[in-house]
């Protein structure tokens, strides 16, 4: 019988402790079980273990009898998790008697913006609240303050008016007008302004400067983030409301007021945008700020800063580079814009201009196009996906840029192999392209950047090419270097090709992989790489003579020659690839002149050099480096220019409709003399 009520307690414990979920009341009935199944053994207290064991079964659970009943149903979660983040809001900034605050709007590296309503006057403000871990700081709360005083002392439509500041126990605040608007930074990202929008607001932003500056305050933290647009500010005709923009945060600005609250040598600001005298930690004046206006300037109109990396890559850079001119990253930025920032992006500060200046500028035509004044451009055909095809002035500057690789009109499939101009300033290249008759190897731009002929197609016939890897016009024509036939095809000035002579051999007038063709008014020089010699031909294709250098004269081994250009007097340049120097020859082969042509940064000593020889400089670039190497036929060495872009070829452009205007005005004058 004892053994039935035993197991009869056994199983109803057993049941009640399984709903329990309690893993402590399992171990304590197995403990019991045990206990009970030993003493069984033992009359007459056999009884009593499963009787204590099903007493303790049904008691215990009283416990826990909680857990049986049903959960009650959750609150709506959005409305919950709105009210405790109201709540956190009011907690964290301890302002519920001067402000209801309704939303986070902003997070700083030092400060954190909430959106709130004044409970005074039902103003909607913008409070500035310091991170928890810089309350600590006296310096920082000072400067804190120093900044609200400062703004509320300045009265301009384009900085942020300061209404109120102060603190409430532990936790300090500005009270700011509320910018319902949007950051420059992400309407840049978004590209959401037209050009002549991004001009006024950069108008905005100079007055904003000019202003403070007046005070003796420099902003210190110019930056795409610190410049608001505000809503419905930018008009559909693409004016800006002159209200319509704001500079803002002052927290680390200088002046008179803070330098004894600044660490000298310290620095302070955002990296990209700093000033190099900024980087290094020098003490600054107002430049510093013009510098960063034209990193954010350059910024909006490229859609990306001038320098990019880490922190120590982008210091190392605002000290010791320049920047690609905006320009050339984009090339449908006006060409004063363009040359604005590139000057407000000067090293020195006294070098850069002023903001009269730069209003002057940026209010005046900078839309109009300048035109081609000077009477002599350096011609261009460089790697790059758009604008293969540049004018560059004797500085380097850009000017005009055309054609690039694509499927448009006056775009190609790959950069130009070669680039010659011809007396009308037409512009030549040759290209390299399979196919069939529809394709051409040649073409011709005019200085308007307009196709005016098509001509040379793919294979072996008379008029066609397979590899056309150099070009000399010619008073009246074009010849064409076909680098694997090795052969001379000469066309008119309709582009008919009109003769062939050359071959592949081993000289006088066949040649081997040759590279180079120049012409004057009397001959053709052709430089045969392979062969290690330069041709000269007349200009029907006899052979004349050739040009070699022996590498000692013990040695009848030539030195291998690399490159090829003519003087306005009909002098040779040939460059000594081997010693790595521009030798100057007479047409008897004398040697007149050798110039040292140095290897730059990032240049390979074995590319190809292409020389052009104005007055007396030389203007000669290896295939494939971004700079133009300049040396005096005197032998001095002059500053390289830097054209952003590998150089393919170089040519001399000169500016016909000038010349013609002039001698124009010359006859004018005599017949009215």
């Amino acid at each position: 019988m004892s053994y039935l009520i035993t197991l009869a307690l056994v199983v109803i414990s057993t049941a009640l402790l399984l709903r329990t979920g309690r893993p402590w009341l399992m171990l304590l009935f197995i403990a019991l079980v045990v206990g009970g199944v030993w003493m069984l053994g033992a009359q007459p207290l056999g009884l009593a273990a499963p009787l204590l064991l099903g007493l303790a079964s049904l008691w215990l659970p009283r416990f826990t009898w909680v857990s049986f009943k049903p959960r009650p149903k959750p609150a709506p979660r959005p409305a919950k998790a709105k009210a405790s983040a109201k709540a956190s809001l009011n907690n964290v900034t301890g302002l519920e008697a001067l402000y209801e605050i309704q939303e986070k709007v902003g997070i700083g590296g030092m400060a954190t913006v909430y959106k709130a309503r004044s409970k005074k006057d039902g103003r909607l403000v913008a409070l500035k609240i310091p991170q928890e871990k810089y309350v600590g700081d006296p310096r920082f709360v000072r400067r804190f303050h120093r900044e609200a005083e400062l703004l509320a002392h300045l009265d301009h439509p384009g900085i942020v008016k300061v209404y109120d500041h102060g603190n409430q126990g532990d936790t300090h605040y500005i009270a700011m007008e509320f910018l319902d608007g949007e950051g420059l930074d992400r309407l840049i990202e978004n590209k959401r302004l037209p050009l002549k929008s991004l001009v006024e607001v950069m108008i905005r932003v100079a007055e904003a400067l000019q202003h403070i500056h007046a005070q003796g305050i420099i902003h210190r933290d110019i930056k795409p983030g610190n410049i608001m647009v505000l809503r419905n500010a930018v008009r559909e005709d693409g004016s800006v409301d002159p209200r319509g923009v704001r500079l803002m945060d002052f927290g680390i600005a200088a002046g008179k007021v803070l330098t004894r609250l600044t660490i000298t040598g310290a620095r302070i600001g955002t990296p990209v945008y700093m000033s190099p005298e900024q980087a290094k930690g020098q003490r600054i004046d107002h430049k510093s700020d013009i510098y960063s206006f034209g990193v954010v300037f350059y910024e909006a109109l490229c859609g990306q800063p001038p320098f990019q990396g880490a922190y120590e890559a982008v210091i190392h850079q605002q000290i010791t580079q320049m920047p690609t001119p905006p320009k050339q990253i984009n090339p449908e930025i006006p060409q004063a814009l363009s040359d604005l920032v590139y000057r407000m992006l000067e090293k020195d500060p006294e070098k850069r201009p002023g903001l009269e200046a730069i209003l002057e500028v940026l209010r005046g035509k900078w839309q109009e196009d300048p035109g081609l004044t000077a009477p002599v451009y350096l011609a261009l055909a460089v790697e790059n996906k758009k604008g293969t095809l540049r004018l560059v002035d004797l500085n380097g500057n850009l000017v005009r840029m055309w054609s690039g690789v694509g499927s448009g009109r006056g775009m190609f499939p790959s950069p130009p192999l070669a680039l010659s101009v011809d007396k009308e300033g037409g512009f030549w290249i040759s290209l390299f392209e399979y196919g069939g008759g529809a394709v051409r190897l040649v073409h011709r731009f005019d200085a308007e950047g307009e196709i005016t002929h098509s001509i040379a197609p793919y294979g072996m016939k008379l008029g066609e090419l397979l590899y056309p890897v150099s070009l000399a016009a010619l008073p009246d024509g074009l010849l064409v270097l076909d680098g694997e036939a090795c052969t001379i095809t000469r066309f008119d000035l309709e582009g008919r090709a009109v003769a062939r002579f050359g071959a592949a051999g081993p000289g006088r007038g066949t040649f081997e992989s040759p590279r180079v063709i120049r012409a004057s008014h009397e001959y053709i020089f052709v430089l045969d790489y392979g062969n290690r010699q330069v041709q000269r031909l007349e200009l029907d294709g006899r052979y004349v003579s050739r040009y070699a250098f022996r590498k000692s004269r013990e040695s009848q081994e030539l030195r291998l020659l690399g490159g090829l250009g003519l003087t306005p007097d009909d002098h040779l340049l040939i460059y000594d690839a081997d010693s790595q120097k521009i030798r100057k020859l007479s047409l008897e082969g004398e040697v007149v002149l050798s110039l040292p042509l140095p290897v730059l940064e990032g240049e390979d000593p074995t590319s190809q050099v292409e020389m052009v020889v104005l007055g007396d400089t030389i203007y000669a670039i290896r295939r494939g480096s971004t700079k133009i190497h300049r040396i005096g036929l005197e032998g001095q060495s002059l500053p390289s220019l830097e054209v952003y872009a590998p150089l393919r070829g170089i040519d001399l452009w000169h500016n016909v409709l000038l010349e013609r205007s002039r001698a124009w005005e010359d006859l004018s004058a005599r017949a009215f003399d």
